[in-house]
């Protein structure tokens, strides 16, 4: 596959939708999933980001990492950059309530949910182009993405037939409008290419989401053709403002207007002013410099060259789980001669299946799940009966756990849901946040030397629910220096927690959640495997993340597959996969 600059693009692009600025890891990353390989088919070279993914610095670690190539990645010119706009988050909605975007008329500004706004309008897009390129610090994007338009749709459509089509009418003539701007960036040479990023195009056609793809081609090239009509109209109008500045008999020639005058256009305007500059000392008047002469005539707007649209790219979801993309929206687009990316390989949000990882994960193995779950089921009914006045909050905990244990029970928990990518279960998404652990109890200046660095919030809570000890008007005893651990009967059923009790149900706990998340993916594997196997694939021993991709790569409407790349074995993955996917080649010749 060849790039808007006749490049050729990597099989396998860099998601980056996890990355940031400032994490020292995800530099390392970039920096080696950009390294240049003996064997040109193994470069990956397609970088994927969004003005919105990580709040601008996923843009800004890319920005970064570009501008300081090492001695063995790749250059800015060998790379493709895809970046994408149309989210209204975060330092977007601190902008929009400054006033920033009042260009935007306020009936295109999509109001999905109070942390997300969306808009397609092209004063938005000209602004978060601009806020990219320099985030990017690059000249131009190889190709801008309009981002999941079908926020207007999911915002809007009811339900009813008629209610869908004429919303799905009304985001298509927005479509129609903004794509005549982004021709314009084309020739501007801010971007080299634009395209569509849907997760709608995942779904059924039938879908009230869906975003109709039957007339993008026609509206791309009805984009053009307008685009390309005014240009010649601004041409002819500064060909018609010349000659009428030239003395009588003088001739300018140029243009495809044929000799034709047309009106001038309201969205662009142009000065045949020309700027001076002073004489130099041996220069009379009337004897300009050659630079000055040059200066002297304004330079004619630019003739567009190009015989096509710029529609060169479509991007969706699709994965082992949710093919109906793959055999639909891909297909019509590879026939169309767009070219496919497909994005989230890795985790499935199938209506069928549930949200899944494909991956394959081993059992946890020390301690196993059971042994974790009974140690923290232990220390909280140990704890509640050698402080009473903890019963009821060791009670609460235990319960927290024992509805975890029963969710993986169902088989249906995803390592997804604890990962903030699809969450349903706020406490699963708490379970996932690591927090820091205070240096010192409350009121009673002990230091937890010995605990965990970082917890759940599962873990904090019972922190915080044990640093407290009944109230008591007994005056305040320093801790003692004794580097012996107090026995849990020294304060008896009414005193304070001992460092040493504290210390054994943080490390409990974090035993619990660690088997916890393993138990979950190593089960979520398991489902995996069996749902393959009824659909007669057998594994094996395969590992299921490389037949996930492999098998996208398989179809030829497919052109790149983005891998989300947060840790660096996932690099060792991708390039393990291209490795999979060429044929050696044979030793030179000798002769």
């Amino acid at each position: 596959m060849t790039s808007p600059t006749s490049r050729a693009i990597s099989r396998l692009g860099i998601g980056s939708y996890r990355l940031a600025l400032g994490v020292p890891e995800h530099e390392r990353i970039l920096y080696r999933a950009l390294e240049r390989q003996k064997d040109p088919r193994l470069n990956i070279n397609l970088i994927d980001t969004s003005s919105n993914y990580s709040n601008g610095r996923s843009e800004q670690l890319i920005g970064k990492v570009l501008s300081n190539p090492r001695h063995n990645t790749l250059r800015r010119d060998e790379i493709v950059i895809a970046t994408k706009f149309g989210y209204i988050q975060n330092e977007n909605m601190r902008l929009l309530s400054e006033g920033v975007f009042q260009r935007v008329p306020p009936e295109e500004i999509v109001e999905y949910s109070r942390e997300c706004y969306h808009s397609i309008h092209p004063e938005f897009m000209r602004d978060q182009l601009t806020r990219s390129l320099e985030r990017l610090n690059t000249k131009y994007v190889d190709i801008l993405f309009v981002h999941n338009p079908e926020y207007f749709l999911m915002t809007n459509v009811k339900g009813t037939e008629d209610n869908v089509k004429k919303h799905q009418t009304i985001l298509l003539n927005r479509l129609a409008i903004l794509f005549e701007e982004l021709e314009r960036e084309i020739e501007k040479g801010r971007i080299r290419a634009y395209g569509i990023s849907s997760n709608s195009f995942s779904l059924k056609p039938s879908h009230a989401h869906f975003l109709p793809y039957q007339d993008l081609i026609k509206m791309a090239t009805s984009a053009f053709d307008r685009m390309r009509v005014q240009r010649d109209q601004e041409h002819a109008l500064f060909l018609e403002q010349q000659q009428q500045q030239q003395p009588s008999g003088g001739v300018i020639s140029g243009g495809r207007s044929g000799g034709k005058v047309f009106p001038p256009s309201n969205s662009s305007s142009f000065s045949t002013t020309a700027k001076t500059t002073p004489l130099s000392p041996s220069q009379k008047p009337g004897q300009g410099s050659t630079s000055e002469k040059r200066a002297s005539q304004p330079t004619p707007p630019k003739i567009v060259n190009r015989t096509t649209h710029g529609l060169g790219y479509l991007q969706m979801p699709g994965n082992l789980l949710e093919t109906e993309g793959l055999h639909t929206t891909a297909k019509w687009a590879k026939a169309k001669n767009l070219s496919v990316f497909i994005n989230r390989p890795l985790n499935a949000m199938s209506p069928e299946y549930g949200p899944a990882r494909l991956a394959s994960y081993p059992p946890p193995l020390a301690p196993t799940y059971a042994e974790a779950k009974d140690e923290i089921l232990g220390a909280f009914v140990a704890l509640g009966k050698q402080r009473e006045y903890l019963q009821s909050k060791m009670g609460r905990l235990k319960e927290m756990v024992e509805g975890l244990d029963g969710s993986l029970k169902t088989d249906k928990l995803s390592i997804i849901q604890m990962e903030g990518a699809s969450v349903r279960n706020q406490l699963h998404q708490e379970l996932a946040k690591p927090v820091p652990v205070p240096s010192k109890t409350k009121g009673s200046g002990t230091t937890l030397g010995t605990a965990s660095s970082s917890l759940s919030p599962v873990a904090a809570a019972a922190v915080d629910a044990i640093r407290t000890s009944p109230t008591s008007t007994k005056p305040h005893t320093p801790p003692s220096t004794s580097t012996t651990p107090p026995s849990s009967t020294t304060h008896g059923t009414h005193g304070k927690v001992t460092e040493h009790e504290l210390d054994h149900l943080i490390k409990s706990l974090d035993h619990f959640i660690h088997a916890f998340h393993q138990q979950v993916r190593f089960q979520e594997s398991t489902r995996i495997r069996n749902i393959m196997t009824e659909r007669g694939v057998n594994l094996k021993e395969v590992p299921i993340e490389q037949f996930a991709v492999e098998y996208l790569l398989e179809h030829d409407q497919v052109d790149a597959v983005l891998v989300g790349m947060k840790r660096e074995p996932y690099v060792d993955f991708a390039r393990g996969v291209l490795k999979s996917l060429v044929t050696p080649q044979p030793p030179p010749s000798s002769s």
